[in-house]
């Protein structure tokens, strides 16, 4: 995206090692995957999230609901299901 002179600027974010259960446990991973699979477009008030760290869950949450076939369950009984870990784990260089 280029820079727009109307959206907040923000420092970068240090990086720190996670696990990629921890990543897809977050929220909005799971908030980025519902969208893509009910057909939606990035949400309205993305840009003023106060945590960028929300940003790349949900981000992460797209290309994996993307790369992912739809029939794999990001979740059963509220835990990440391995077969999603595995999808994950299968094209990690692609979701980020």
């Amino acid at each position: 995206m280029r820079y727009r002179p109307d959206y907040p600027r923000r420092d970068q974010v240090p990086e720190v090692p996670s696990s990629i259960r921890e990543i897809m446990s977050d929220p909005t991973f799971e908030l980025g995957v519902a969208d893509v699979r009910a057909g939606r477009s990035r949400r309205p008030a993305y840009d003023l999230w106060p945590e960028i760290n929300d940003q790349w869950a949900y981000e992460r949450g797209r290309m994996w609901a993307l790369l992912t076939p739809r029939d794999v369950q990001l979740k059963r009984d509220g835990k990440i299901t391995n077969e999603a870990i595995s999808w994950y784990a299968r094209h990690e260089i692609e979701i980020i």
